[in-house]
């Protein structure tokens, strides 16, 4: 009877051993929130605050010198990354 009464607690120690802890919730990291090319009369304000003024196509020079081509109503960046137009300008990835 002793023995069993070993054996029992040594198996129930030994289980609770191999019983894994509650897994920790991943926090989730909040999505980059888009940017915003915002309208302002016959200017563009980019999102660093820079004012740009679209040439005859839409497109617009940067001041780094790259070239801003509007494509069938959207903006295209230099890196290829597409600007859709809204209600006060253009959001962009």
């Amino acid at each position: 009877m002793i023995r069993i009464s070993i054996a029992a607690s040594l198996v129930a120690v030994l289980a609770a051993g191999c019983v894994s802890s509650r897994p920790q919730p991943v926090q989730q990291t909040a999505a980059p929130s888009a940017k915003r090319i915002v309208r302002d009369g016959g200017q563009l304000v980019l999102p660093d605050g820079t004012r740009v003024s679209p040439d005859h196509t839409g497109g617009f020079t940067l001041p780094n010198g790259d070239y801003v081509k509007r494509e069938r109503g959207a903006l295209v960046l230099p890196t290829g990354a597409r600007c859709q137009p809204d209600a006060s300008g253009y959001i962009c990835p």
